[in-house]
């Protein structure tokens, strides 16, 4: 692609990006415009309640829709981000649709407003195992991860749609894989945490407590045990998960700290060879002279930052800046 092209194709994506932004803040602003007047006047009634609900709707669904832009943006989890930005606007539609249509605000309304929550949770959940699977880092795991994510969601919908919480056993089998797809959730974050091999058993420990709680909390919502016992144990467990996750958590940032301190109390020296007297010898950075001849060097060391945030690029596993995304 030629530089004009390149160019070019910026252009229309800003100009999109612009027409997008003007088109949601008009609509925000008519919508919000007509919900207070009929507020302040005192008209409050069923046309008022879905003016209201479209105006939630549409501020959360485009909130949604420009966070997912902005990962599509920074190729982060590229994949995930188109799904989310399709399946969020064909929400938006059937949450519309449920709003408006004739006698539908009381149930159909409902069920809409649940159906959009199921996906904003799963979508949640499915961003930690997507982070994982692009990075083609425990591969299993990560697309374990998103396909019980999705197969969570369509159960809730099913309960929420068709009823189906009628059926115990479903509701239950829905219950379970929620529990497995948060678990799954969980997991992926903490295997991306960079511990080191020190940590290795606190991260191995961490995990076997957050699969004993999914397992725990799967045989509550299943068996419905009564046994005080039980749920004491149940709770101990949770407590080590929630311990070992924050430990993890705190430790990586510390080692993380401590390599940036160390980095930058290191005094910066070169070793360079003189080209006027071949004198290998140790410089300081700023202006030294060689030591034998004389000859003045300018030495300027500057350590690689993102454009974007500032955040040192040091030593990562992939040219692409771990707080913002920027390639690099």
């Amino acid at each position: 692609m030629t530089l004009e092209a390149a160019d070019e194709l910026l252009s229309e994506r800003l100009r999109l990006k612009r027409w997008f932004l003007r088109t949601l803040v008009a609509s925000l602003a008519t919508c919000a415009l007509v919900a207070v007047i009929a507020l302040l006047a005192g008209t409050f009634n069923e046309t008022t309640g879905r003016i209201l609900l479209t105006l939630g709707g549409l501020a959360v669904h485009s909130g949604i829709a420009m966070a997912c832009a902005e990962s599509l943006e920074r190729r982060l989890w590229p994949g995930l981000s188109r799904v989310g930005l399709v399946a969020f606007g064909v929400n938006f539609c059937v949450l519309m649709l449920c709003t408006w249509w004739p006698d539908g605000l009381d149930t159909a309304a409902v069920r809409g407003i649940l159906g959009t929550g199921a996906l904003a949770g799963y979508y949640t959940l499915a961003i930690p195992c997507a982070a994982l699977y692009e990075r083609r880092y425990w591969w299993a795991i990560s697309l374990l991860g998103l396909s019980t994510c999705a197969i969570g969601l369509v159960m809730v919908l099913v309960c929420i749609w068709a009823e189906a919480t009628e059926s115990l056993a479903f509701a239950r089998a829905t219950g379970v894989v929620a529990v497995i797809a948060f678990s799954l959730a969980h997991m992926c974050i903490l295997v991306r945490v960079p511990g080191g091999p020190t940590l290795t058993w606190l991260l191995g420990g961490t995990i076997a407590c957050i699969w004993a709680v999914a397992g725990m909390w799967s045989a509550a919502i299943v068996l419905e045990p009564n046994a005080d016992l039980f749920y004491r144990v149940f709770g101990a467990l949770g407590v080590l998960d929630a311990s070992g996750t924050l430990m993890l958590l705190i430790a990586a940032k510390l080692r993380q700290m401590g390599r940036l301190a160390g980095l930058q109390s290191t005094p910066a020296r070169l070793d360079i060879i003189c080209p006027r007297c071949t004198t290998q010898q140790t410089l300081d950075a700023g202006k030294p002279k060689c030591a034998v001849c004389g000859l003045r060097f300018t030495i300027e060391i500057e350590e690689p930052r993102c454009a974007k945030c500032d955040y040192l690029l040091w030593r990562l596993p992939e040219r692409r800046c771990p707080e913002c995304g920027t390639p690099f």
